[in-house]
């Protein structure tokens, strides 16, 4: 196909397509990989009829900046909770606000892509249009003036330039996870909650742990759910899901990008307009083209009602968003490995681990009565506050071909607030979660895969017998590398 010059040799309904073309591949790529940039540069002119249902999102003049061919750009993803009234319940309707703020920022200059999530109970000053200024947790920006407001708000707030926004829907959240064909993820523990005689009105969830497969109205519930645990938790499960998406599905975005621009045009809505704004994103998506994702976290004092964030923590959250250049824990995890290796049969010292108590463990054992996959159980653990007690669950996972593998998944509660890890086995070969370990350690007789999530080691997995198994990191990373 030939590539286009100038807006002159497009239509406006091939400049409104080609945007949202470039935007969904923004999309894909931000959670899945960057394969598909190059792709983007020649279809910038394609005409698909699924993305002429969305308009273009209206931010003012002035609001979001401009980049030049090459320059680093800071993307606003917002995910939009509106939801109807339950039956039974007419004014129990959800008012439009964002339930998810996410900063993407692509530099060519570093050497992974930065993703931080705006915790939306964070207390700011508030100034909408024609009314007095408030001051109200930041997402309440989207309720009372939308993406236009939101944006003045985040980079008022933050000191940030936005070059473009991106917005999308419950809605239309669900359907494209049930049309790129689900997603595997791990559920770090019991979810559940029914509004049904319930004074707390919240999003309904019930899920069960371990690693499974996720389709539209579960993975919903997982990304949508917003009590129990602390803000920092709820944006890390946000994040970790999008990474799974990536791990998944990056392997066949080339071979499939039709498919994944139409699913992702249908979804979202973007500022982007004009061949030259989609030739400059497209480009520059094509530089960042397999780099990693680095989560960033931002700093908060978590309260019951608000989250604050002193101009210091502010400050430290975006110098590491715009900044931060580590690819991965190297110099930990190889302290890390070495240590292990000196003291194979025993924990090295200076590790914060407690003792399995026996009723665990004898516990485990009854529930594994009947597994033909050998239980593999941790007798020490990374509590350092008050837990409660393990969880198991014995179930299976159908893989992508629907055959059954025998699972077990521990939750392992670290004795803080939403804060869980994880133990996990099965009988699955090749889970999409252990492809492309980042690094490969041998101690013992074993062969350690290590993976990372950008400056963090996310997971641990090994093989023994018919059985792969590995430990997950809670949602936050906060089990130490060692």
């Amino acid at each position: 196909m030939p590539a286009p010059t100038s807006d002159a040799v497009l239509t406006p309904a091939e400049r409104r397509f080609a945007a949202r073309a470039v935007i969904a591949c923004l999309v894909v790529i931000l959670a899945i990989g960057a394969f598909i940039a190059t792709a983007a540069l020649l279809e910038v002119g394609k005409i698909g009829d699924a993305f002429k249902q969305n308009k273009t999102l209206q931010v003012s003049s002035g609001t979001l900046a401009s980049a030049g061919v090459g320059q680093p750009q800071t993307l606003l993803l917002v995910g939009d909770d509106r939801r109807p009234a339950p039956k039974g319940r007419p004014n129990g309707f959800e008012v439009p606000h964002s339930n998810e703020m996410l900063l993407v920022r692509l530099d060519p200059s570093k050497p992974t892509i930065a993703m931080l999530s705006i915790p939306r109970e964070l207390k700011v000053p508030i100034f909408p249009h024609g009314r007095k200024p408030l001051s109200n947790r930041i997402n309440f920006a989207y309720t009372l003036g939308g993406i236009q407001l939101m944006t003045e708000t985040i980079k008022r707030v933050l000191g940030l330039k936005i070059n473009h926004v991106v917005v999308i829907t419950f809605p239309h959240f669900k359907r494209a996870v049930d049309e790129i064909g689900c997603v595997y993820s791990m559920i770090d523990r019991r979810y559940y909650h029914s509004n049904v005689g319930s004074a707390e009105q919240y999003f309904e969830v019930n899920l069960q742990p371990g690693y499974q497969r996720l389709c539209g109205d579960n993975a919903l519930q997982f990304v949508a759910y917003r009590h129990g645990d602390t803000s920092l938790v709820r944006d890390a499960r946000d994040q970790r899901f999008l990474l799974d998406v990536k791990t998944q599905y990056g392997p066949s975005l080339l071979s499939q990008r039709d498919k994944f621009e139409q699913i992702m045009g249908r979804a979202v809505q973007t500022d982007i307009h004009g061949t030259d704004q989609i030739l400059s994103l497209a480009e520059l998506l094509a530089q960042m083209a397999g780099r990693p994702v680095r989560q960033v976290h931002f700093d908060v004092n978590v309260g019951p009602s608000f989250d604050t964030a002193t101009p210091q923590q502010i400050k430290g959250a975006v110098s590491a968003f715009l900044n931060g250049v580590n690819g991965g824990p190297k110099r930990h995890i190889k302290a890390a490995i070495s240590a292990a290796r000196a003291h194979r049969h025993a924990p090295p010292p200076g590790l914060s681990l407690a003792q399995t108590p026996a009723s665990f463990l004898d516990y485990a054992r009854r529930q594994a009565v009947g597994m033909t996959l050998p239980l593999e159980y941790p007798r020490v653990r990374n509590q350092p506050g008050k837990p409660g007690p393990d969880a198991l669950r014995v179930y299976q996972i159908h893989d992508l071909q629907g055959q059954a593998h025998e699972s077990y998944v521990v939750a392992i509660d670290r004795g803080t607030l939403g804060d869980f890890y994880n133990v996990q086995g099965t009988t699955w070969p090749d889970p999409p979660i252990l492809r492309i370990p980042s690094q490969t350690v041998r101690i013992g007789s074993r062969t350690y895969g290590l993976y990372y999530a950008g400056d963090n080691l996310r997971l641990v997995a090994w093989r023994d017998g018919p059985g792969v198994y590995w430990i997950e990191n809670t949602l936050t990373n906060a089990v130490p590398p060692a």
